[in-house]
């Protein structure tokens, strides 16, 4: 392995204050077949179908028991009483809150107004108006049949909480205000009770090929659609049966989800599949797996529109997870990100573009795969990664975003005021470390704003080849940062023979492979 050891730069008239005291590279070539990862065949969606989900249904025979009871200390529906919130469900039901619950059995539509037919209200062929909370039990299920439209009350305050299994197929799951007769549209006031989906522990949810709307607003587990497990806090109104640490799952495929305080949101799930679906004119977030949830399948959906944040972002240990064959545009910031601790997660095969902020952003987040992704024509740059180590970025088409192609750098999180909207980090719950590095090659790096690559502060930056072409207010401009002493080195991989080169500081650690670690163990039974 030929090592080149730089002394000094390369050309004196590159001798600018910025540069002066900086801690400058040690300079390897490497050999291409030794360094460059093959791409991970990625999972088959197949069998992710709306035959799938009706056999799945079909194993529910035994028409359900239904009950109608108070629900406080039921550890179901607990969490939306917290904060003095019973008065509130008590006001909109004008009695002491009470729900539906299903027991032993699946619990049609026309089953439920048939028994209950003032809590159910048939409004015509499609659709039934849901007057008070359904809970759906463990060993119980609930379906909305193909046709059928399920309206939650905005004004009686209903919702739909899972602690068992949901089918939605070909039919809708809405907010619905009685007042206007229409859906219960966000109004701006992000606290303001909107009717809300959850899956809980154990629960499974399905949905194909139908319309979500209007649900959620900023409340704990509440925010629309949402997969979560049970607190630490609820055990002690949990049954002996339950494990509440048993996540939640489900698939949701080919559906429309529109004005959702959050289109998708998760908290500890496992093996969650998003497929095929148009997440668009959401509030906060598009699609938004959280806290904890891994071996997801975030494939082919459309998400755009999203009006306050991200279109996809996976935030705090979403890890070994796939994301590929999305197509997030439009965005008020970031059409994909990772963040906080997300780790080991492949992105491949996605367009991004038209967002407020980047193409995709990876903050303080580790060994995942960027690759074969089109990122273009976003406010900021095409691809950040922000205190992110073994950042693998290769053959990404990279066009005429508004600052750098690439942008790599270290930042002391705890020396910045927290931007409009966010709040501080906590950094005994969320720690990282001013660290980074990258690996990029192959692709196309065009007509971006401010230059083609920035990188600052990182411990290893690995260059192969790479397609460039008048980046620059001058389309002139290729490096910026601590790369730009070694022009003339990076010159001779991108024009010359050389196929990669590594730059490395004393505290580089050896790049692993950010595919060894991503789990294929995606549930698909």
């Amino acid at each position: 392995m030929n090592k080149i050891v730089i002394v000094g730069l390369l050309a004196c008239g590159l001798m600018f204050t910025q540069w002066a005291q900086a801690e400058f590279y040690t300079v390897q070539t490497v050999s291409t077949q030794v360094v460059d990862p093959a791409l991970p065949a990625l999972p088959d969606i197949s069998g992710y179908n709306r035959n799938a989900i009706l056999q799945k249904q079909a194993q529910w025979q035994k028409p359900a028991h239904i009950t109608f009871e108070r629900m406080i200390n039921n550890v179901a529906t607990r969490k939306f009483f917290k904060g003095g919130k019973l008065g509130m469900w008590a006001q909109k039901q004008g009695q002491f809150p009470k729900a539906i619950y299903v027991h032993d059995g699946i619990l049609t539509l026309p089953a439920l107004h048939k028994t209950m037919p003032d809590a159910l209200v048939k409004l015509n062929q499609q659709q039934y108006l849901l007057r008070f909370p359904i809970v759906v039990m463990n060993h119980a299920a609930f379906a909305i049949a193909p046709g059928e439209e399920l309206l939650l009350s905005h004004e009686r305050g209903s919702f739909l909480v899972n602690a068992g299994d949901v089918f939605i197929v070909d039919g809708a799951l809405r907010g619905w205000s009685e007042k206007t007769n229409s859906p219960a549209k966000y109004n701006g006031k992000k606290e303001d009770y909107r009717p809300f989906y959850i899956g809980w522990s154990g629960s499974e949810t399905y949905a194909y090929g139908s319309l979500i709307e209007s649900l959620g607003s900023l409340n704990s587990k509440a925010y629309g659609f949402t997969l979560s497990t049970y607190s630490e806090q609820d055990e002690m109104y949990a049954p002996l049966t339950l494990n509440r640490l048993q996540h939640p799952r489900g698939w949701l495929v080919n559906n429309r989800i529109t004005d959702m305080f959050y289109g998708f949101y998760s908290y500890e799930a496992n093996d969650v599949v998003l497929v095929g679906n148009k997440y668009y004119d959401n509030i906060y977030y598009g699609i938004d797996p959280h806290d904890r949830s891994h071996h997801l399948i975030i494939a082919n959906n459309e998400v755009w529109g999203t009006k306050v944040r991200h279109g996809i972002i996976g935030s705090r240990d979403v890890s070994g997870s796939f994301i590929f064959g999305n197509v997030s545009h439009d965005n008020n910031q970031a059409g994909i990100m990772l963040d906080r601790a997300s780790n080991h997660n492949v992105v491949m095969q996605n367009s991004s573009y038209n967002n407020g902020s980047d193409g995709l952003a990876v903050y303080e987040s580790h060994h995942n795969l960027i690759a074969d992704n089109r990122f273009y024509n976003n406010q900021h740059h095409g691809i950040r990664f922000r205190n992110s180590l073994d950042v693998t970025l290769k053959d990404n088409l990279i066009l005429q975003n508004g600052h750098y192609g690439i942008y790599g750098y270290l930042s002391d999180l705890s020396a910045h005021a927290p931007l409009p909207g966010h709040e501080a980090r906590d950094l005994k719950l969320d720690p990282y470390e001013m660290r980074g590095s990258g690996y990029i090659s192959g692709g196309v790096i065009a007509l971006n704003g401010s230059g083609a690559l920035f990188t600052t502060g990182l411990e290893a930056v690995e260059i192969g080849k790479l397609a460039l072409d008048e980046n620059g207010k001058r389309r002139e401009i290729t490096l910026g940062g601590d790369l730009v002493p070694y022009t003339d080195v990076i010159s001779t991989v991108w024009y010359g023979d050389v196929n990669e080169v590594l730059f490395s500081r004393a505290v580089s650690t050896k790049r692993s492979n950010a595919l060894n670690s991503v789990s294929l163990e995606v549930a698909n039974e």
